[in-house]
This record gives C-alpha cells, structure tokens and sequence, in this order.
C-alpha cells in the first residue's frame, strides 16, 4: 500500500499581500482557534491543493484568490504540488516540474490517480467513463465541519457526476473489491452504452424501412435497360440540360449578388458621411462668423464662408455618391430578378422529362422499371445497414459477457466476510469507546450505511464509523493511505466530557503510522505529542509579515507552471 503525507503548505494572496507557511512533518498536527480564525479555511486548503474541493469555501477564502504550494511524500519521493487559479504543476524534490495541466477532471485527475495507483475508471451518469478525480481519491480521510458530521462521504464537492459513487469507492478503499474489479466493470458500463446507443439506431431504421414498404408497390419486373436504351439517353439528355441551366443561373446570380453587396456598402457610407458633414455645416452655421476652438488639439479654426462653402461642396459630392450607388443597387436587383427567369421557364424540359418515364415497351413502363430497381437499391441499403450494426452489437455483447466473466473472478465472498466481520468488530469497539448508546443496527449491515442518527451522539457515531473505515482500509486495501484531516468535532452542543473523549480518540485510535490534522476550537486538556499552531489574527489565517519570504519561494514554482 502506498503512503501519502503531508510536510508542509504553503498560502499565498498577492490580492491581499498576505501569507502563510505551515509545517505538517509531526504525526499530529493540531490546528486550535476559535471560530472566525481560518482554522477551517487552513485544513480545506491541504485536500484542495491537490484538487478535491471542499463542499464549502468561505467567500473570503475566495475573494483572496489564494494560491497554495504543498510539499508531500508518496512512499520514499517527495513532491511539491502547486495550484495557481486552474493550473496545477508538480515538482520532484530539487523543484524540477514533471508536469503543469489545466483542469481537474480532464487535466489533474487522469495523472493523479496514476501516481496514486488509483487507475480505476469510474461510469458517469451520462453514460460514459472518467477517471476518478481527486475528491474520491481522498474522500475517507477528510472530514469538513460544514457537511462532514451530518451525512457520511459527503466533505467533497464535484462528485456527483459518478454514477453510485459513495458505495463504489467505499468498497474500492477498503479492499472488498479491487481495482480490477472496477476496471472490469467500467468496460461493461461503456459497451453496454454503446450496444444501447446501436440498438436505438437498429430500431429506427427497422421502423423506417417498414414505413417505406408500407407505402410502395413493387412491379416484381427485373431491371433490363436495353428494353429503354435510347429512351435513357434521352432522359439523361434532359437532365444534362436542366443542370446547365441550373449552374449558369447559379454563376450569373452569385456574380450579381456580389456587386450588389459592394453597391449596398458603398450607399450606406456615403449616407453617414452625408448625415455628418450636414450636422457640421448646421453647427458651423448656428456659430455664425466666431473661431472654432478645436476640443482635442486646442488649434483654432477659422469659421468664415470660405470653409463653410468646401464643407457644402463636399455634401453636395456625397449625395450624387449616394444617389449613383442607389440607382446602382436598383439596377443590380433587377439584374438578378432578370437572371432568374430561366428557372422559371424549365416547364418544357420537365415535361420532357416527363413524357420519356411515361414511355413503354410493350407493358413495360419505364418509370415503374426505375421505380422498382430504386425500391431494391433501398432495399440493399438497409440490409446492409442492419447487417454491419447486428455485427456491431454481436461484439458488444462479447464484451459485456467477457467483463462479467471478470467482475465474478474478484467476487471473493469468503474476503469480503472477512473484511466486513473487521469492520463490525472495529465500529463495535469505538461505539463502546465514544460512549454511543443504542446503536442503531444499520452501521452493523453494510460497509456504507445511511447513517441518520440525530442529537449529541450523531457526530461521534459519525467519528466512530470514519475511524472503522480508516482501519479497514489500513489492514485490507491495496490502493494508498492519506493523512487523515478532521475539521472540528465538537458538533451538535456536545458537552465538555464528550468531546475530550473526541479529541483524544481521534489522537489516540488513529492507524499506526498514519499522520493526523485535527483542527478545533480547544484540545479540552488532551496532551499532544505533536504539533500545535494556534493562529492569532481572527478573519484570516494568512498574515502580511509572511508575504515577501512566502513570494518569494512560491514565484519560481509559479513561473515554471505558466511557461
């Protein structure tokens, strides 16, 4: 199992010139204000740097824009992930980049996963396959104050696109099915997709072939185009014809509609300047004989008849412009109509036409002769259509057949009995050990139950359930470990005694060698052999004394990012 965790964030808001940097190294670091101090806002950011968006950002948070470098270890290498507004970049231990993408799902999510041995892929509810992103990676190892505590795998946002996504990676983190499993099960999900798609398709064109024989009768004669040999000739003479006609009328009237555009142009220029030079001689004349001072370039301007009488000169030049261009786009628009009266004169040539399918050779018709080989063209087609998309669902079927032969392979129900006998042993043990009375029999029945349990115990049933799931994914999972960020436990009025007994089983009950973030208004007396940081600025965690030695490391990673 590959482990994650974490050695240090750093924030940066040049929008605010504010900043922090936050060692992480200890197995416990605890995070202790009072609310309205960022604590909250600090313990989003850890996940967030890596692209699994909290449910809930204070509008503060966001209006800083604030910028994050987090440096981790995955096993034995140590990396810097940065976030710059869409971009994420990661940096190997001497600060070198790997890699910069845009996005989370389609840029961030695919490599992520690859580094975590995450490769599963997931069926979105539209029917096709994603990449889990990041939130799912880390979706049980955080829980958020806003939504964590009231409703189970619930802290991240961006999640809901996956199709059962909750009970999925439930049963992926904690081993009761492997990757394989899922990837198996992804491929089933997309053929089927497809032979969907393909059976609608086959449907339809099966509907309209049967409207078409509905309506049509068939001569049953063979196609023979030497009973008409000189008949088809004439036909084709015909329809030659009418071509010609078609594409000289096409050539000619694109020609004309040209130059009709040209001619319209010019008109309306012609017409605004027309309009400003007449509102010009209109203020000159209002003036009378004084000086006209220039607005822009403060030069003054004579306003005697000498200039007056160019200003009507030049008037008097655009409208014989503007009535020239008129006249010229009434004579181009009757050009066009001219060169449209060919169409409307082919009559004859169709009946042509028309008398020549009416010919016959003894009771053989010619249109009905080119009716009937049409009919059997069509008939071709459609059988040709049906066979190529049967053979495209015969594949699809195979597919889905082989990814159930697969899915059923790591159907393990002796492992699954055992992870799940686990499960119930550990939720029955810190039920007992987080004073939770009455425990309703749900939490016993399935790795992923729907916990709704209400009042003071809620939150430490909640407590009690995450730190089963974190031991069974530490025992059974193939997949990765993260640090485990909880957010303020001390929920739904818990007395003073409770959430002691919270904070030191959220200290004391942790996996081993696993790293903990726990942020609370007080630790209620529970020694911590650890890190504590104590923020001091109430509204921000971020402090401007930390701008310039925080930007100042942050910018060549930020640079790299964006070349």
């Amino acid at each position: 199992m590959k482990k994650l965790k974490f050695k240090k964030l750093w924030l940066l808001s040049t929008k605010e010139h504010k900043a922090k940097a936050i060692s992480l190294d200890s197995n416990v670091t605890a995070i202790v204000a009072d609310n309205e101090f960022g604590k909250s806002s600090l313990v989003k950011s850890l996940y967030a740097s890596l692209g699994a968006e909290p449910r809930k950002i204070p509008e503060s948070w966001k209006n800083a824009s604030v910028s994050s470098l987090l440096q981790f270890s995955l096993d034995q290498d140590v990396y810097y992930i940065l976030r710059f507004g869409p971009i994420f970049a990661l940096f190997n231990e001497n600060k070198e980049p790997i890699w910069a993408v845009s996005g989370i799902t389609k840029g961030l999510a695919p490599r992520l996963s690859e580094m975590l041995d995450f490769n599963v892929e997931l069926s979105t509810k539209s029917g096709g396959v994603a990449s889990p992103v990041p939130a799912l990676c880390f979706m049980p190892f955080y829980t958020d104050q806003d939504r964590g505590w009231t409703e189970s795998w619930e802290s991240f946002d961006g999640t809901g696109f996956i199709k059962g996504y909750k009970d999925i990676i439930a049963n992926f983190h904690t081993g009761m099915r492997p990757k394989e499993y899922y990837e198996a099960k992804a491929k089933k999900d997309e053929a089927s997709s497809e032979a969907s798609g393909i059976k609608k398709e086959r449907s339809i064109l099966a509907q309209a072939k049967g409207k078409i024989d509905a309506k049509r009768s068939s001569v049953g004669i063979a196609f023979k185009p030497e009973a008409f040999t000189d008949r088809i000739q004439a036909l084709l003479k015909e329809q030659n014809a009418l071509q010609d006609i078609y594409d000289q009328v096409k050539l000619k009237v694109s020609e004309l509609q040209s130059s009709r555009s040209i001619a319209l142009e010019e008109m309306q220029i012609s017409k605004i300047v027309l309009d400003e030079l007449e509102q010009d001689i209109g203020f000159l004349q209002k003036e009378g004989d004084s000086d006209i001072l220039c607005p822009t370039c403060h030069t003054l301007h004579s306003n005697d008849f000498a200039n007056r009488y160019g200003l009507m000169n030049d008037t008097d030049a655009c409208r014989e412009i503007y009535a020239a261009s008129l006249q010229n786009v009434d004579n181009l628009s009757a050009s066009i109509e001219r060169a449209m009266r060919p169409v409307a004169g082919l009559s004859e040539k169709i009946s042509k036409i028309e008398s020549i399918l009416e010919s016959t050779r003894g009771e053989l018709k010619l249109r009905d002769m080119l009716q009937d080989e049409s009919n059997r063209m069509v008939d071709e087609i459609f059988n040709s259509e049906t066979d190529e998309l049967d053979l495209a669902i015969g594949k699809l079927d195979q597919k889905i057949s082989e990814s159930n032969s697969k899915m059923n392979e790591y159907e393990d129900r002796k492992r699954k009995k055992e992870i799940k006998d686990f499960y119930i042993s550990k939720m029955a043990s810190f039920c007992q050990k987080l004073d939770i009375n009455n425990v309703p029999e749900v939490v016993y029945t399935k790795i992923r139950p729907a916990i709704s349990e209400a009042g003071s115990s809620q939150p430490r049933l909640f407590l009690a359930y995450y730190y089963a799931v974190l031991h069974t994914i530490a025992k059974y999972s193939t997949g990765f470990f993260c640090p485990i960020v909880i957010d303020t436990p001390k929920q739904q009025d818990q007395d003073d005694d409770h959430a002691e007994t919270m904070i030191r089983f959220c200290i004391e009950n942790k996996p081993d060698g696993t790293q903990l973030i726990l942020a609370s208004g007080s630790l209620h007396d529970v020694t911590i052999q650890g890190e504590v940081i104590e923020p001091q600025t109430k509204h921000s965690i971020l402090e401007a004394t930390q701008f310039e030695a925080v930007n100042g490391f942050m910018s060549p990673f930020i640079k790299s990012a964006l070349q």
